[in-house]
C-alpha cells in the first residue's frame, strides 16, 4: 500500500484513498498511513476523501485530519480555473459539432444522455440540465456508499455510481443519508479532454439547446 501511494499520480492516490475512506477499517488504515508518513496528508482534505472518511466515522476523525494536515494547504481553486479558462477561450468559429459528439461518445456518454442515447446518471444534457449532487449513504456494517440518488423502491433507495451501475440499498441497513458537495464528475477531465477536444464538445452540446414549445 505504501509503495502504491508513492507510486501512483496524483488522481490514483486520490481514487485509493477514497476507497480506502469507504468502511471504518479502511480509514483507519488511510489515518494510519498518513500519521506515519506513508501516504500524503494531504489526500485527507481532498473533498472526495475527506467526505468518507467524516461518513465512516473512525475515532475521533475530525481532530485527526486537522492534526495530520496542520500547515497543509487546502487544495486549490484548479478546476474552476480550467472550467473558466476553457469557456473564456471558447471559439465557435474552430469548432467542430460532429467531432465533439465523438468526444461526448468517448468520455461523457457512460454518465449523461443526450437525444436518448447514453445514461442517465449525471444530468440528462438534453437542452443541457442542472449539476447533480452525491448522496452519501453510511451503512450499519460501517461501509459508505456514495452516488446519485435514484428513486425508493419499497424498503430500499437506489443510487447510480460513477460508471452507471445502479446499487440497490434496504433502508434499514442505513444509518445516515446526506448530499455531499462531491460530485461524480471526474476532477481530471482537463487531462483527458483537449482544449480543441473540449471546443469541439461544447460545439456539440451547444447544438442541443432546449426543444421548441409547440
Amino acid at each position: 500500500m505504501t509503495e502504491a501511494f508513492r507510486t501512483l499520480t496524483r488522481r490514483l492516490q486520490v481514487k485509493l484513498a477514497a476507497l480506502l475512506a469507504s468502511n471504518v477499517t479502511g480509514a483507519e488504515h488511510l489515518l494510519k498511513l498518513a500519521a506515519d508518513g506513508r501516504a500524503p496528508a494531504a489526500l485527507l482534505l481532498e473533498r472526495a476523501v475527506k467526505d468518507k472518511l467524516l461518513a465512516s466515522k473512525p475515532v475521533n476523525v475530525n481532530e485527526r485530519i486537522a492534526q495530520l494536515t496542520k500547515g497543509v494547504a487546502e487544495p486549490s481553486g484548479d478546476i474552476q480555473k480550467l472550467i473558466d479558462e476553457r469557456r473564456s477561450n471558447f471559439n465557435a468559429a474552430k469548432a467542430s459539432a460532429a467531432r465533439g459528439e465523438k468526444i461526448f461518445t468517448l468520455n461523457c456518454q457512460p454518465c449523461h444522455q443526450i437525444d436518448g442515447a447514453g445514461n442517465v446518471v449525471g444530468p440528462q444534457l438534453d437542452g443541457v440540465g442542472g449539476r447533480g449532487l452525491t448522496t452519501m449513504v453510511s451503512l450499519r456494517d460501517g461501509d459508505v456508499q456514495s452516488g446519485l440518488f435514484r428513486r425508493e423502491e419499497g424498503e430500499a433507495i437506489v443510487l447510480a455510481n460513477s460508471v452507471g451501475k445502479e446499487i440497490s440499498i434496504p433502508k434499514k441497513d442505513i444509518v445516515e443519508r446526506r448530499a455531499s458537495t462531491t460530485s461524480l464528475m471526474p476532477e481530471n477531465f482537463g487531462e483527458i479532454i483537449s482544449p480543441q477536444d473540449f471546443n469541439d464538445l461544447i460545439a456539440f452540446l451547444l447544438a442541443h439547446g432546449p426543444k421548441p414549445t409547440k
